[in-house]
């Protein structure tokens, strides 16, 4: 369930740096706060739908079913984002 979008694969493979830095900064970010894993994880899940990407959109559901995020709760995600 955790596949790796391809493109990102190989984004990480032409730019290490660049992909070890932006890492660096999504543990910062998610540390900054009080909010848990899984709210943030359904922030992004909302995030990314709202912008309507739809890869982003994937990548942030497998996230938040590894979050503990439930279907339903993903579902409701979707029906606010609407």
């Amino acid at each position: 369930m955790s596949q790796i979008p391809k493109r990102f694969k190989k984004f990480t493979e032409d730019y290490p740096s660049v992909a070890k830095a932006y890492e660096q900064m999504g543990d910062a970010v998610h540390a900054a706060g009080p909010l848990d894993e899984k709210a943030r994880a359904l922030i992004k899940l909302a995030i990314s739908t709202g912008a309507r990407l739809e890869g982003a959109v994937h990548s942030h559901a497998r996230k938040a079913l590894s979050a503990g995020c439930t279907a339903d709760e993903m579902r409701h995600v979707a029906l606010l984002s609407l």
